[in-house]
């Protein structure tokens, strides 16, 4: 083969050309710190690159986003459970002491008002958030447990379906033809018949509202009471209710045995015996009313029950919306982890119940009736004092009358008070026993989640070091490698320009 001079030319250009390629590259990589720029220079190393980098930026969303995120919330969600647990502790306190009478009348009226202020504070607990999401509320996490007092509580009405089993129903003790002191007068007048007090028990399904109504702010009657049997069949009915209003007060538990009393102020449903007899065999008890006043603090019924809300808009009209509870719940899930999500929230509905109002409520009416009767004692005793009856013998012997059948109303509110105290330790002592399973229900989920977040520091270290090996030059190879390449380079010019010296006319 023929080597001419200006293939020689060509060949050392070409040459010298790739060592300058070579020291660019080499210079690239010292000044970036990267093997490549373009994914043309390596593919294998650009696609891995990908890879790497996008399960770097992933481990580092879980690292520094969602398990901090849900550490937040497990700690927000331990330190109210903790609250509430010291209050149903105070409450259950209370009703240890009741049960046995130490309260003195005069400390009744502080023990009613420190039950109002449990309550109250059980649902602000119910009520924390966390970065503007309320914990406790499923998922409406913009949306409180109970209402609050910054929002306008007054547009709001609902139509309620709440379902019993018939384990709810119970027992109530009352005083039928209670002593009215304010009546005296006509009863010595005897413009009004003195009627003997007259304890009774009732039976009783608590409602989960007070100041209810059986018609909506449409007018419709929405009232039903439908039992069921589903297994057995043998029970399908919707049972007819007397509708009892304020001015009913009288006939609240006068019911006859086959008359069912809806009272609207107490939210109680009444039963006669043969009516409860039907119900304590049914499976489920559903029941539909409405509520179309609320005070802040109220629970919002659509955390708690299959319901319709209406709100009036400000332009006049309402807007309706159906709610659903779901039986499965509404658990909230942070992934933490490849392929690994947790459980963040817990259900406020499954730690402050409706049922949990309610023995409060029992709780503040067994001390007010019994503090009213006492009262009630009080002033009968003060009109014997007063001229205007001890100077008559029928005065006289009516207040005393009315003195002696109220020590014996006095006798049965005490022990009806002392009855629900003790009976509501067992229930309080139940809720309790429900948030301490919440809360380790929570420690596991935190447990498991520091496990988690140990295998996701481990797992970000290791990614990252491969993704520096991969894509990273190590300075001191880039150096060798750009003295090499520096040093061809400048033999490939010596080399060079020595040959391109001479030509074939220096030898002519």
């Amino acid at each position: 083969m023929r080597i001419t001079n200006q293939m020689i030319t060509g060949n050392s250009l070409r040459n010298m050309q790739k060592s300058m390629s070579a020291v660019n590259k080499t210079t690239q990589q010292m000044t970036t710190g990267k093997k490549i720029s373009q994914a043309s220079e390596d593919p294998v190393i650009a696609i891995r690159a990908l890879k790497l980098r996008t399960t770097v930026n992933q481990l580092q969303q879980y690292k520094e986003k969602n398990i901090p995120d849900a550490t937040s919330w497990f700690d927000i969600s331990t330190t109210s459970l903790d609250n509430i647990t010291k209050r149903i502790e105070d409450i259950t306190t209370y009703c240890v002491q009741g049960s046995t009478d130490s309260f003195n009348s005069d400390d009744r009226n502080a023990i009613i008002d420190s039950l109002k202020q449990l309550q109250e504070m059980l649902y602000e607990e119910g009520n924390s958030t966390y970065a503007g999401r309320y914990i406790f509320s499923g998922y409406k996490t913009d949306r409180s447990l109970t209402f609050i007092d910054t929002e306008d509580v007054s547009k709001y009405s609902y139509d309620i379906t709440q379902s019993f089993d018939p384990t709810a129903m119970d027992t109530k003790n009352v005083v039928l033809d209670g002593v009215d002191y304010t009546q005296v007068d006509a009863y010595i007048d005897g413009s009004v018949t003195y009627e003997i007090p007259n304890p009774e028990q009732v039976y009783r399904l608590n409602l989960a509202y007070e100041n209810i109504t059986d018609t909506n702010n449409d007018g419709e009657n929405v009232l039903t009471l439908t039992a069921t049997n589903t297994a057995g069949g043998d029970i399908d009915l919707t049972l007819a209710v007397t509708v009892m209003t304020e001015a009913d007060v009288d006939n609240y538990y006068n019911v006859g045995p086959d008359d069912i009393h809806l009272i609207e102020e107490t939210g109680e449903l009444i039963f006669g015996e043969n009516v409860y007899n039907t119900l304590k065999t049914a499976e489920t008890i559903d029941v539909t009313y409405a509520k179309t006043s609320f005070l802040a603090g109220d629970l919002r019924p659509e955390h708690y029950f299959d319901c319709t809300q209406y709100t009036v808009q400000t332009d006049g009209s309402v807007k309706e919306v159906d709610y659903d509870r779901p039986e499965e719940g509404q658990a909230i899930y942070y992934e933490v982890n490849f392929n690994q999500s947790i459980q963040v929230n817990t259900e406020g509905n499954q730690v402050i119940s409706e049922e949990m109002s309610n023995n409060i409520n029992d709780l503040i009416y067994a001390l007010t009736d019994l503090t009213e009767a006492e009262e009630a004692k009080v002033r009968l005793e003060k009109m014997l004092e007063d001229v205007q009856y001890f100077s008559s013998e029928e005065a006289v012997d009516q207040i005393n009358r009315m003195i002696k059948d109220v020590e014996a109303e006095i006798a049965v509110k005490k022990e009806n008070m002392q009855k629900t105290f003790s009976n509501n330790i067992t229930n309080f002592q139940n809720y309790m026993s429900v948030v301490s399973a919440m809360q380790s229900d929570i420690g596991s989920r935190m447990s498991k989640l520091e496990m988690i977040g140990t295998r996701v520091d481990e797992q970000f270290a290791a990614f990252k070091e491969l993704k520096s090996k991969n894509e990273d030059t190590e300075t001191d190879s880039a150096i060798i490698e750009f003295n090499q390449a520096e040093l061809v380079y400048e033999s490939a010019l010596a080399a060079t320009s020595n040959i391109m010296k001479t030509t074939l006319l220096d030898y002519l």
